[in-house]
């Protein structure tokens, strides 16, 4: 039985979503804030999380920003704002999914299942990654076992997106990809919303790599997408 936690202050939609989730035959431990969130997740370690992004105390992106440090389960946020730098943001945070309420349940329950089909399905993918060797490309060095990047004797901090767009793109030099595709390699499923997501993501990786004068650099292929090259500084 897939695990899944709930957090929403609003205790009617906690409710509602929970109740739909078990009749779908999950076990659901639900939150109406997320001070308790990161212990529970620890020691429980649920399949899925249902996060909201307006909440007292601590917000929802603050807690994905956190929850991103230790886990890379799917997370799916919920807001009630529907802004569109809100859904940006919490992409390039690291969630998996972005839902603007209201909202159907059923809806949600439907990506809930899509987002533990990949899980379950990437796992032997996720396994023969970790036995890949080490990427090298120029003088970047990325360790996709335990997700460290290093530029010459630096290590290089990336968020997990970052870090997801870079092995990509270094495993693939010369090779140009549409948004489209990147965005399905590194959000890990047919995104429906604005590609311009990835170009700030690459501006934000491009930045990074030119700090630590890398030999890496990634290119715009005009009217089309990105490839990685290797040049001299």
């Amino acid at each position: 039985m897939s695990k899944i936690a709930v957090v929403d202050d609003d205790l009617f939609i906690l409710q509602l979503l929970s109740e739909y989730l078990r009749k779908e035959g999950y076990e659901v431990a639900s939150f109406s804030d997320g001070r308790t969130l990161s212990a529970h997740i620890r020691g429980e370690r649920p399949d899925c999380l249902i996060l909201d992004i307006m909440m007292p105390g601590i917000d929802g992106l603050t807690l994905l920003t956190e929850l991103r440090t230790f886990t890379e389960m799917p997370i799916i946020m919920i807001s009630a704002r529907g802004e569109e730098s809100d859904r940006i943001q919490g992409l390039e945070l690291g969630c998996s999914d972005f839902l603007s309420k209201p909202f159907n349940p059923r809806e949600l329950v439907g990506r809930v299942k899509a987002m533990l089909r990949l899980t379950q399905s990437s796992g032997s993918a996720e396994a023969a990654r970790k036995e890949n060797r080490i990427c090298t490309a120029g003088n970047v060095r990325i360790d996709p076992e335990f997700r460290q990047v290093r530029i010459g004797s630096t290590e290089v901090a990336l968020t997990s997106r970052e870090f997801d767009l870079l092995l990509f793109l270094a495993s693939h030099p010369e090779r140009p990809f549409e948004r489209e595709y990147l965005i399905r390699q590194v959000w890990n499923y047919d995104f429906l919303g604005d590609v311009r997501v990835v170009d700030d993501l690459v501006k934000r990786v491009r930045r990074k790599l030119a700090e630590y004068a890398s030999t890496l650099h990634i290119d715009t292929v005009w009217g089309f997408g990105y490839k990685a090259s290797i040049r001299q500084v």
